[in-house]
């Protein structure tokens, strides 16, 4: 092949796979499949800027690259070393026509090949850096190239997708249509309203590789007239054009596609409508269709296009700041994270654009309702994870610019030091006060210095943060707003390359922090495939704090009492102040036993049936925490992802993991609620099946009853005893009806722990039922005003009181202990002993067994205290003399 052949094939088949796996990256919101495409994009323009006289010198160089990308295509199959064997993929891609049959069949062999290739990380780095190496060593332009930029991937130094034109070109042609000409004025002053929807990089880029904006303009100028509405609006804008060296460049003998245009470019051809002409612009956003408004921008010139279906599915109301928002209502761990992500993604994207003169603060940040179901009059949903920002194209604010020369100001970079505020805000829930009329006349620089001074107090006052506990997010905040960090010396403060610099950093010291964090819990995942709930709008934050001042129970879980007298509210503060110390005590105990010296070849393992688990909730921020939820399954509605939306299941399963930190615990949703019990035995029945057979779960605890048997219980805790040869625990609520009714079922089956609740000194309380005849001895535990994890719209800890409670604590008792025994290395590991030991604590009568050696007696008759924690002034021989002498004899 010649050179000029070989140079024009790889271009043509390099661009054809670069646009296969952009798409395939959009498609499968894969980072690494995008940043694939990005790279191959950047390939052909480097082919493209190769002078013809260098021909010769860079023939090995393209046709390393050449093979290197068929390899991509073909993974993870070796290629041929047979010379005569050529690249079959990339000449197939090349030579077909796009749309016929042999084009779709290799691009679907190329597809299937990068997705092999980005199934594992390392391995789509590895050629992404592979790629950059080969370009980099063929560089001759002149430049010096940073090789640790271009060869290795670094987080804090991104490869900026959209040039600054992309976003020049936008704003300015934008800015031209945008004065209203509805009254028939031409006089400049009054413009529609202009919302810009802020997303990630991969949500922003079409399949024709176009940057689309998504946005929303008011038909009219102001709220209050007849008939407002939104008009969802994209605009297109197309990449720059390729730069080539020399004018002298041989005609293509191959084209990219049908068109002679680059395909990504603009839509095709026949879709085009027309130029927007002047004063046009406002009848477009005006006539009422039910459709997209589809535009692009165009040599300076905005083109319109047919209109498609309605992607931005709004309510006609204005929008509600993000202000408003902190001020209202409750934002979870998750929705915080995401949108202060997307914010300072945002602002490093447009930081050097004219995106940027309008001010961005918690006032311009806007959420727009959206329409549930598509349905006139129905209540509207608020996205977190959909900010948008009210544009001004007439009004730049002098006070935004990227350096500020203002005497006397603390921090000179404005757009960094409100991202900074914003952040404060978010992260404590609170939108910063506004000043009182008495500071309104204060100067420009006073004002600034008081807002950043207020900032930096509630980033370092502890209390705020207790509900949102991410060190990395505080690093990042304080980053911004050290008038220190994004200072330079030199001529270079307040030139083009002072700015960049600035930019570089901010990416470093604080999106790419966010951006750790995202992944790191699991939900960036979730905002690349628009899994983010919305926000609660039904629960606002003063009906919140109301509730907080009660410990709520309902049914088997307790009644409410909101009527308490101040002595009765002062008894309450004092159990819960004891329950808090009797926590400790055993997570005393956990932290002592989990340290003990020895290997467990498995983790004990819990199943927790119940309302489920709201995983935004604080408690499971920790990545310690979150990492050992292991299972899940949704018996209710069929949710693949955690929920809960009552908040018992959340609190038991935070006290499980406190006590039982080496268990790993799996959660069956199996009512949404006390009152979807009565009518959920069948999915108890389910739920039992799958933690026995499925997780293989050593303990299954049920903080619920019935009044009357139900047999598919009872047959699934025989089937689950008989597969696993009786080696399971299976833990239930007792009853918290006192006297007037007897213990409930499952409590009462005969393979079932029954367990009651008692204060944190161990006194029996007065809701417990009467002793079961068939019981010996029954078995209590803390159940009294014990704090625990709750939703996550809900702020702190919130107390409960039950039975419910106390079989958890029990639960996560007998896993303690199990993991403990475990672990214990007595001689040799085959001692036979040891091993009885260690096989009877699995089974119903072993842990009974051991319970009672465990045991301190109470003023009630044959009713026992669990007090674990005697083993704590014991030493290692003695604890295990005890835990044999219990089992010995069962």
């Amino acid at each position: 092949m010649a050179n000029k052949d070989l140079l024009d094939f790889a271009q043509t088949a390099i661009s054809q796979v670069a646009k296969i796996a952009i798409n395939l990256g959009i498609s499968l919101m894969n980072p690494t499949c995008a940043s694939l495409g990005t790279e191959l994009w950047l390939v052909v323009d480097h082919l493209g800027s190769i002078d013809p006289s260098d021909y010769d010198e860079l023939k090995l160089h393209i046709s390393k690259l050449v093979k290197h990308v068929e390899r991509i295509c073909s993974w993870p199959n070796r290629l041929s070393k047979d010379p005569t064997y050529g690249y079959p993929m990339l000449e197939a891609v090349a030579e077909k026509q796009e749309g016929s049959r042999g084009y779709t069949i290799v691009k679907r062999k190329i597809e299937q090949g990068i997705r092999n290739l980005v199934s594992n990380d390392r391995n789509g780095t590895e050629s992404i850096c592979r790629l950059r190496r080969i370009v980099l060593r063929a560089n001759e332009t002149g430049r010096e190239v940073d090789e640790e930029v271009l060869t290795k991937p670094r987080k804090d130094r991104p490869v900026d997708p959209h040039p600054r034109e992309i976003h020049a070109n936008a704003f300015h042609v934008l800015r031209k249509h945008m004065y209203c000409t509805c009254d028939g004025s031409t006089q400049r002053g009054f413009s529609h309203l202009a919302r810009l929807m802020l997303q990630p990089v991969l949500q922003n880029t079409n399949d024709y590789g176009q940057v689309q904006f998504d946005m929303l303009f008011s038909c009219s100028t102001k709220w209050g007239e007849q008939f407002n509405r939104w008009q969802d609006v994209e605009l297109l804008v197309s990449q720059p054009p390729k730069r080539q060296k020399s004018s002298s460049r041989p005609a293509k003998s191959t084209r990219f596609s049908k068109s002679d245009e680059d395909p990504r470019r603009l839509p095709r051809a026949e879709d085009a409508i027309g130029v927007v002409g002047q004063g046009e612009f406002c009848r477009l956003i005006k006539s009422d269709t039910s459709s997209r408004v589809r535009l692009a921008v165009q040599d300076e010139k905005l083109q319109k296009y047919r209109p498609s279906l309605l992607k931005q599915m709004v309510q006609h109301l204005p929008g509600i700041s993000l202000a408003n928002i902190l001020e209202n209502y409750h934002l979870s761990a998750k929705m915080k994270t995401v949108l202060a992500y997307i914010l300072a993604h945002s602002v490093w994207q447009y930081y050097d654009t004219d995106w940027m003169t309008t001010t961005w603060t918690s006032e311009t940040i806007q959420f727009i309702w959206e329409s549930k179901d598509n349905l006139p009059g129905h209540q509207g949903l608020l996205f977190p994870s959909k900010p948008y920002l009210s544009v001004q194209f007439d009004n730049e604010d002098p006070r935004f610019d990227e350096y500020s020369t203002v005497e006397g100001e603390i921090h000179y970079y404005p757009r960094i030091r409100t991202l900074g505020i914003m952040l404060v805000e978010i992260g404590i829930g609170s939108p910063l006060p506004k000043q009182d009329r008495e500071h309104q006349a204060q100067s420009l620089a006073a004002t600034t210095n008081q807002y950043l001074t207020q900032a930096i107090r509630c980033l370092n006052d502890g209390k705020l943060w207790e509900n949102f506990e991410f060190p990395d997010y505080r690093d990042a905040v304080k980053d911004c707003l050290d008038p220190k960090m994004f200072s330079l010396y030199g001529e270079a403060e307040e030139t083009q390359q002072g700015l960049r610099q600035r930019r570089d950093l901010l990416y470093k010291k604080v999106v790419s922090r966010l951006k750790d964090l995202l992944e790191g819990t699991k939900w960036m995942e979730q905002l690349t495939n628009n899994r983010i709930d919305p926000l609660n709008t039904s629960i606002k934050k003063s009906v919140v704090q109301q509730v907080k001042q009660h410990s709520s129970n309902d049914g088997l879980w307790g009644q409410q009492d909101n009527k308490k007298t101040k002595k009765t509210r002062a008894k309450d503060d004092k159990d819960e102040k004891e329950a808090m110390k009797w926590l400790s005590r055993m997570q005393k105990l956990s932290g002592i036993l989990s340290a003990t010296p020895g290997h467990s070849t498995r983790r004990v393992r819990i199943a927790v049936l119940d309302t489920g688990c709201d995983d935004d909730s604080p408690f499971f921020h920790l990545p310690s925490n979150i990492s050992r939820l292991k299972g899940w399954k949704d018996h209710v509605d069929g949710s693949e992802e955690r929920v809960d939306k009552h908040g018992h299941g959340t609190h038991l399963i935070s006290l499980i993991m406190d006590i039982a930190i080496d268990a790993d615990v799996y959660i069956a949703r199996v009512a949404e609620d006390a009152t979807g019990l009565s009518t959920a035995s069948k999915n108890v029945a389910k739920a039992i099946a799958w933690a026995s057979k499925e997780c293989k779960a050593d303990i299954i605890t049920m903080s619920f009853g019935y009044t009357e048997e139900q047999q598919c219980i009872s047959d699934a805790i025989l089937d689950a005893l008989n597969d696993s040869h009786g080696s399971i625990l299976f833990f239930a609520a007792a009853s918290n009806s006192g006297s007037n009714q007897v213990e409930m079922f499952p409590a009462r089956h005969d393979s079932v722990i029954s367990i009651r609740a008692t204060n944190a000194d161990g006194q029996y309380q007065g809701f417990n039922p009467p002793r079961n005849d068939n019981d010996t001895v029954t078995f209590g535990t803390l159940g009294l005003k014990v704090p625990g994890a709750w939703l996550s719209d809900y702020s702190g800890k919130k107390c409960q009181t039950g039975t419910s409670v106390a079989t958890a604590i029990a639960a996560a008792t007998a896993a303690l202990l199990i993991g403990y025994i475990n672990r214990i290395e007595v001689g040799a590991s085959s001692d036979p002993i040891l091993q009885n030991v260690k096989r009877k604590i699995y089974t119903h009568r072993g842990m009974l067994a051991l319970f009672k050696a465990l045991s301190t007696g109470t003023l009630n008759q044959h009713s026992l205290y669990l007090t674990p924690w005697q083993l704590l002034d014991k030493s290692e021989d003695e604890r295990w003399i005890k835990i044999a002498g219990a089992v010995a004899d069962v």
